[in-house]
């Protein structure tokens, strides 16, 4: 049974701060990217492997493979570093039955519709939906850009998230 270290939203997926800092932080050896249209992408799937520092796996699922995966092997061996693109994603990967409790947000960029509550996290109506479900379901999530920099919990972002909303 693989053991989840982490699990994060990050819309860049694999980039910088991921390689140099989380990783480490969390000692995984393999991640696990869940995201249907880059599943379905050979091309960038490539793309995202060769980012990965040497001696890490990556592996990039479908939300419907990575919850068979889940409850047929426990998505095999090693230690997960499991990053997602946005919200919608890690909310149907949940509630498809993968045991996700903590959830870490990094990078959820703007956009029409969207608020930023913290840095360069944003979000919309129905990302604040889904992760206040998540967190009424027992799920704790967080807002956290770098290991070395404070973090927000999810009330907090929500109540900046409305404020700002009621106020545009």
């Amino acid at each position: 049974m693989a053991e989840i270290e982490l699990v994060r939203i990050d819309s860049r997926l694999i980039h910088g701060q991921v390689v140099t800092k989380w990783i480490k932080q969390t000692s995984a050896n393999r991640i696990v990217i869940i995201d249907d249209s880059l599943f379905a992408d050979d091309f960038m799937k490539e793309v995202y492997t060769m980012a990965a520092p040497p001696g890490i796996e990556v592996n990039v699922y479908s939300v419907d493979f990575a919850v068979d995966y889940w409850k047929k092997e426990k998505m095999g061996k090693g230690k997960l570093f499991i990053l997602f693109k946005n919200v919608e994603t890690v909310y149907r990967t949940i509630k498809e039955g993968v045991p996700i409790n903590d959830v870490q947000i990094g990078g959820l960029g703007g956009g029409p519709g969207r608020i930023s509550v913290f840095g360069p996290i944003s979000f919309d109506e129905e990302d604040s939906k889904m992760l206040k479900e998540l967190e009424q379901e027992k799920c704790h999530v967080y807002l956290h850009q770098v290991p070395d920099e404070s973090k927000m919990e999810l009330k907090k972002a929500l109540e900046r998230y409305h404020s700002l909303k009621t106020k545009g």
